[in-house]
């Protein structure tokens, strides 16, 4: 197996900054954020999100950019416009421009060492446009965009909104046969600063394709297991209970809370390959867009009932895709090697049979309790 790309400028990310000389607090400028687009001739343009330590700079955040063919010479050409000398020992986040993973760079490719400098837990994430664009970003109420970033994906990540992207975890899924890594979209938002959009998905080192944040739910059913978290669920049903009282938006949403999830993937078929999915689902009703009387166990039975099969139709629709752009996101590669004694799977002989692989899906939802109807 072999992989090749963009993930080694996360394990080469460490060259950034050396840890054998001592430093002075007030001579360096420490960088929380780093972004990388594409550049001029097959270059590579590093933004960096620079935080200075000296209590008398007139600027607190400066943003540096330089551009270079290696990591290693975009972070030597930074110093060469700063004061104060650049280390990564505070680097909280990497954003990649889109046409960076569009392209599946290979020429930025380092030595795979690391740093304990650089925690295995700074995140990892991708913008539509250009980083440098993402990180240029000034609003009043955004002092310091890097530190704005990470907070904002470490909260978001807690809460279940978006797939946890650390670079442990994304070069783990990147360098396991049978499995692709995810990270989440981060945008401009003109009012609010920046907003998660979407799910970036890969095949090897490139992106092949996004999913949007109501797909991104059903992703982490499959992958993760809830132990908390909320989300409001559109029920696609025709029934006519659920649809009294909603004249007029013509749609039955359902607010949970309390979220609880626990998946199940095997296989069941080595031949022809065959994967069953067991999802069990389980949260409080806050609140439902319908008049229907929640407090009649038939009617609770009902909306259990529809959400299993909305579920079950949304999920379907994720796994479709995701085959389609063959970027096997649900590790069912990693299921089938563990299950196939002596496959000797690559991620080559994978991709051929991930594609056309069978998926069975079935979910179990129950509500715990309840609490207003709308």
């Amino acid at each position: 197996m072999k992989k090749k790309g963009w993930f080694c400028i996360s394990l080469s990310i460490s060259l950034l900054c050396g840890c054998a000389e001592p430093k002075v607090l007030d001579r360096l400028g420490m960088i929380t954020t780093v972004g990388y687009d594409l550049g001029k001739n097959g270059s590579i343009l590093g933004t960096l999100v620079e935080l200075k330590i000296d209590p008398n700079a007139p600027k607190d955040v400066v943003i540096v950019e330089s551009q270079s063919l290696t990591i290693r010479g975009i972070i030597t050409n930074a110093n060469k416009k700063t004061s104060r000398r650049l280390t990564s020992g505070q680097l909280r986040v990497i954003i990649y421009g889109e046409d960076m993973l569009k392209k599946g760079k290979t020429k930025i490719a380092q030595t795979l060492t690391s740093d304990p400098i650089i925690s295995d837990m700074t995140f990892l994430a991708m913008t539509d446009g250009k980083a440098r664009d993402l990180l240029h970003l000034k609003l009043e109420h955004i002092p310091d965009i890097g530190i704005h970033i990470f907070r904002f994906m470490e909260q978001n990540t807690k809460a279940k909104m978006m797939p946890s992207s650390t670079m442990q975890e994304v070069l783990h899924d990147h360098f396991t046969v049978g499995k692709e890594p995810v990270m989440p979209i981060i945008n401009i938002n003109e009012k609010e600063g920046i907003l998660f959009s979407g799910v970036a998905i890969f095949k090897g080192a490139k992106l092949v394709g996004k999913i949007n944040t109501e797909q991104s739910f059903y992703l982490a059913l499959i992958n993760d297991k809830y132990k908390s978290g909320s989300k409001d669920v559109l029920i696609k049903s025709d029934s006519p209970k659920l649809k009294e009282g909603n004249e007029r938006s013509h749609k039955t949403v359902a607010a949970l809370d309390s979220i609880q999830s626990r998946s199940d993937i095997k296989l069941i078929n080595r031949d022809k390959p065959e994967f069953d999915i067991d999802i069990k689902l389980s949260a409080r009703l806050l609140e439902i867009t319908s008049s229907i009387d929640i407090g009649n166990p038939q009617n609770m039975k009902l909306i259990e009932t529809e959400i299993e099969k909305s579920t079950k139709k949304d999920i379907e629709k994720l796994i479709a895709y995701c085959q389609s752009k063959n970027s096997d996101v649900f590790g069912l590669g990693d299921t089938y090697r563990s299950a196939v004694r002596h496959s000797n799977l690559t991620d080559e002989k994978w991709y051929k049979i991930y594609k056309n692989a069978k998926v069975n899906i079935k979910v179990d939802f129950s509500v715990k309790r309840t609490g207003l109807n709308e």
